[in-house]
């Protein structure tokens, strides 16, 4: 399908895409060297990690390219946040050109995809708060 128009646009036509990706790259660049701090609500009422704390200092180590401490301070981030959101820009950029009908999958996939998600979320969440898991606290 094309967009609604019917019309395949270059890339360059874009506009949401490359903003987004711009302050994406801003505020992940903030983060990650520690420019801009953001508190985690979740860690200070129940003293218990949330399934993104340690995603700031994961994204520097990136951006420092260490992936082993990067994956110390969040495995999920790194294997499964970081590829989700470089694969929606991506399919962002296809539906904005007119060459994908959606940026998310539609129907069964699309549903799948983002209770799997939920799922694997979740599944983080209460994996790394167990100690004797062995996953170390950020």
């Amino acid at each position: 399908m094309r967009h609604a128009s019917g019309v395949v646009r270059p890339w360059h036509a874009t506009r949401i895409t490359p903003m987004l990706v711009g302050v994406g790259v801003a505020t992940g660049v903030a983060l990650g060297t520690g420019v801009l701090r953001i508190p985690c609500w979740f860690l200070a009422a129940t003293g218990l990690n949330c399934p993104f704390c340690g995603g700031s200092r994961a994204l520097g180590a990136l951006l420092d390219a260490d992936l082993s401490a990067a994956l110390g301070y969040n495995a999920f981030a790194v294997a499964v946040v970081v590829p989700v959101v470089l694969a929606v820009l991506v399919a962002l950029g296809r539906w904005e050109t007119g060459r994908a009908a959606t940026w998310w999958p539609t129907g069964r996939r699309g549903r799948l995809l983002a209770v799997s998600l939920g799922v694997l979320t979740v599944g983080w969440w209460v994996v790394r708060n167990i100690p004797a898991v062995g996953v170390p606290a950020v």
